[in-house]
C-alpha cells in the first residue's frame, strides 16, 4: 500500500440551485466521465464537483486494490502522503478542497473568515460551521467568468452614488457624504466611511430596497429602449440580476464591489474577509 500513489476518486458534487442543469454543466459531465454508473438529470443543477475531504463531500477511491475507504481515511493511514511540513502544520489534514464550480445564476455576496474566527466559529455552531479552517480561495477560469471581488476604488463608488440617485437613497445624504469627503483623509478615515456607507446599505428595509430597485430598473430599461447605453452604472449587469433575483439587495452591491471579468487561464487571489460574489460562467478551478 506504500507503493500506491495515484488512484481514481469518485467525487462529491454539491447540488446548489444556482449551478447549471443537467449536461449544460461540466461538472454533470465530469461526474459522468468519472463513473459510468452516473446518470446525468437533465432537470438537476451540477453546481460544484468537490475534491478532498471535507466533511460534507470525502471524495471515495474506486480502486480495487483499495477497500472501502474515503479519501481522508486513506490520508489518516498514510500520512506521509501529505509530506512532513504539510502533515505538521495542519495535523494530519488535507489543507485545501479543490473544486470545479459551473455557475448559472449569481451566488449570494460572501465574505470568508480567518483562521482564528473560523476556529471560534466551528467551536460555536460545528452544524454550520464542519471545520475550523479558514477558507482563502485561488480560482482560475477554464472559460469566461464573470464575478464580484472586494470594494471599488472610492472614486468610483462615489461616482455612481452621483449617477445612481437610487443607491445614493439607500445610502443617505449623510453617509454618502461623508464617503466623499474622506477622499482628502487617510486611509482609517475612508475605511470607517466605507464601512458605514456599506452597513446603511444593508440594513435598509425590504420595503424600501424594492421600491428603489423598481425604480432603477424601469429607469434602466426604458433608456435601453431608447437605444441609450448604460455601461457607465452597470444597466445590463443590474437589469441581469434582477430578473434572476427581484428585488434582491445584491443587485445594489455592483455600485460597491469591483467588477471582473476573467478570461480562461487568467485568476484571481480571495483572501480572508474579502466580499465577492461569483455571478456567471465557469466552469473554473477554485481551492
Amino acid at each position: 500500500m506504500a507503493a500506491l500513489k495515484v488512484f481514481p476518486l469518485a467525487c462529491v458534487v454539491q447540488q446548489y440551485a444556482w449551478g447549471k442543469v443537467g449536461s449544460n454543466s461540466m461538472v454533470a459531465r465530469l461526474l459522468a466521465s468519472s463513473n459510468p454508473l452516473v446518470t446525468i438529470s437533465e432537470d438537476t443543477p451540477y453546481a460544484e464537483l468537490w475534491m478532498g475531504t471535507h466533511p460534507r463531500g470525502d471524495a471515495k477511491i474506486i480502486d480495487r486494490r483499495v477497500s472501502q475507504k474515503t479519501l481522508g481515511q486513506w490520508i489518516t493511514e498514510n500520512q506521509d502522503c501529505l509530506g512532513s511540513k504539510v502533515k505538521d502544520t495542519f495535523k494530519g489534514q488535507l489543507p485545501f478542497l479543490f473544486k470545479v464550480l459551473s455557475v448559472e445564476t449569481a451566488l449570494s455576496i460572501q465574505a470568508h473568515p480567518n483562521k482564528e474566527l473560523a476556529e471560534k466559529l466551528h467551536l460555536q455552531s460545528p452544524e454550520h460551521y464542519p471545520d475550523a479552517n479558514h477558507k482563502p480561495e485561488m480560482t482560475i477560469a477554464l472559460t469566461s467568468f464573470q464575478g464580484l471581488c472586494g470594494f471599488r476604488p472610492i472614486e468610483e463608488i462615489v461616482t455612481f452614488l452621483n449617477k445612481v440617485p437610487e443607491f445614493q437613497f439607500l445610502i443617505g445624504d449623510t453617509a454618502a457624504t461623508q464617503l466623499k469627503q474622506s477622499m482628502n483623509h487617510d486611509s482609517q478615515t475612508v475605511a470607517s466611511a466605507l464601512q458605514n456607507c456599506f452597513s446603511h446599505l444593508m440594513k435598509s428595509e425590504k420595503k424600501v430596497i424594492e421600491e428603489q430597485l423598481n425604480l432603477l430598473v424601469k429607469r434602466i430599461s426604458q433608456q435601453v429602449a431608447a437605444g441609450n447605453n448604460m455601461e457607465d452604472i452597470c444597466g445590463e449587469l443590474l437589469l441581469e440580476l434582477h430578473q434572476q433575483y427581484p428585488g434582491d439587495i445584491g443587485c445594489f452591491a455592483i455600485y460597491f464591489l469591483n467588477l471582473l471579468t476573467l478570461q480562461p487561464g487568467e485568476a484571481m487571489f480571495l483572501e480572508a474577509n474579502v466580499p465577492h460574489a461569483y455571478l456567471k460562467g465557469g466552469p473554473w478551478l477554485c481551492h
